[in-house]
């Protein structure tokens, strides 16, 4: 049976499970494998629509080398509802993601609503991804358009931080 009522074990079962969730944006959008992979159970399933359905590392592994070579991403979580049964919870998590990618040789921005669904399981008192299935709502691909503001932001100036993949991102630094 689900629980809804808050009380201070199931606020805090909530949040360690949207930090999962929250934990896996940045994991996909760095391209980090090993953050990725502790998002999830070693027997974990992933069903991507219809790129990927079987088990997560696996998938993991197969994309981040993938995502390396794609342009600048953006996971964004928006609200999330979260279902607690004991030691399983199921999360539902409204996702818009930005992706730049090649077409015919020019850039391209797709922007993307959807739905991730996933089945958490708290085992030895951390909660982590035992199945994931996405849905798409809508979708948008445009050719890409980026003036910075209309120019309000430089981005060959030496104070203008941009993102990268991997550890090479300034959000690995600590100042």
């Amino acid at each position: 049976m689900a629980t809804y009522a808050n009380t201070m074990e199931t606020v805090i079962a909530k949040q360690d499970i949207r930090d999962v969730v929250m934990r896996y944006a940045r994991g996909v959008d760095r391209a980090d494998g090993e953050l990725l992979k502790s998002c999830y159970w070693d027997d974990a399933i992933e069903e991507h629509g219809s790129t990927y359905s079987g088990p997560a590392h696996p998938y993991i592994d197969e994309a981040v080398p993938r995502m390396q070579k794609t342009g600048v991403m953006g996971h964004y979580v928006c609200n999330s509802h979260v279902d607690l049964d004991g030691d399983v919870a199921y999360a539902e998590s409204y996702v818009i993601t930005f992706a730049r990618f090649e077409k015919d040789g020019e850039p391209w921005d797709t922007l993307t609503g959807g739905r991730i669904v996933d089945r958490m399981e708290k085992r030895d008192g951390e909660w982590k991804i035992a199945h994931r299935k996405i849905a798409l709502d809508w979708n948008r691909d445009e050719p890409a358009a980026e003036t910075w503001c209309l120019g309000l932001f430089d981005p060959d100036h030496p104070q203008m931080v941009l993102g990268k993949k991997g550890r090479a991102d300034f959000s690995y630094e600590r100042f």
